[in-house]
C-alpha cells in the first residue's frame, strides 16, 4: 500500500513538474511577444506622428500656395483691366502649371460673355496644388500607422494577460504540493492543466512576431 501510494506521489510530483516547466517557457514566450509587439507599436505611433506632422506642413504650403495664386491671379486681372499687355503677359507666363491650366479653361468659358461661366478659375477641377495631394497621401498614411499601432497595442495586450494566466497555471502547480491530500492535489493540478491549456490554444492562435 505505501508503495502504492509512494508511486502515486511521484506521478502527482511529474505531474506539477511538467506543468511548472511548459508554463514557465510559456510565461517567457508571451512576456516577449509582449515586449515586442509594444515596441512595434510605438515605432508606428512615432510614425503616425511624423505622417501627420508632414501632412500639417503639406496643408500649410497648400495654402500658401493659393494665396500666391490668388495674388498672382488678382494682379493679372488688373493688368488686364487696364489694358497693359505687357504686364499681363507678365503675370501670365509666372503662373503655375497647375494655375495656368485653370485660367486657360475658364478664359474658354468666355467669362466676359458668359453669365453662366464660373466667376473664378480656382473653383475648376483644371486647379490643381499639388501639396494638396501630398496632404492627403500624408493623412492616409498617418490614419493607417495609427490603425496597426492599435491593432499591435491590443496584441501585446492578450501577450501580457495571457503572461498573467500562465503565472496562475505556475501558482497552482506550485501551491499543489503543499498538500498532503491527494484528492486535493489532483483537483488543483487539473484546475491548472485546463488553464494551462485554454491560454495555450489561445497563444497558438496569436500572431508571432519572430
Amino acid at each position: 500500500m505505501a508503495k502504492q501510494v509512494s508511486r502515486r506521489e511521484r506521478r502527482l510530483e511529474t505531474w506539477s513538474a511538467v506543468l511548472m516547466s511548459i508554463a514557465t517557457v510559456a510565461t517567457a514566450w508571451c512576456a516577449y511577444q509582449s515586449s515586442e509587439w509594444s515596441g512595434e507599436q510605438s515605432f508606428q505611433l512615432g510614425e503616425s506622428h511624423r505622417a501627420g506632422r508632414g501632412a500639417t506642413l503639406q496643408a500649410s504650403l497648400a495654402a500658401q500656395r493659393r494665396s500666391l495664386d490668388a495674388a498672382l491671379f488678382m494682379e493679372w486681372i488688373g493688368a488686364i483691366a487696364t489694358d497693359n499687355e505687357p504686364l499681363e503677359d507678365f503675370y501670365l507666363e509666372r503662373f503655375r502649371p497647375g494655375m495656368r491650366s485653370a485660367v486657360d479653361a475658364w478664359l474658354a468659358t468666355d467669362p466676359r460673355n458668359n453669365p453662366d461661366a464660373p466667376p473664378h478659375p480656382f473653383i475648376l477641377p483644371e486647379y490643381t496644388v499639388i501639396e494638396d495631394s501630398l496632404a492627403v497621401a500624408a493623412e492616409a498614411e498617418a490614419s493607417d500607422r495609427w490603425t496597426v499601432a492599435r491593432e499591435y497595442d491590443q496584441r501585446a495586450d492578450r501577450y501580457v494577460l495571457l503572461t498573467v494566466v500562465f503565472a496562475s497555471v505556475l501558482f497552482f502547480a506550485g501551491i499543489s504540493e503543499k498538500f498532503e491530500e491527494d484528492r486535493v492535489r489532483i483537483g488543483i493540478l487539473i484546475m491548472g492543466t485546463l488553464l494551462f491549456t485554454g491560454a495555450f490554444g489561445m497563444m497558438l492562435s496569436y500572431p508571432v512576431w519572430l
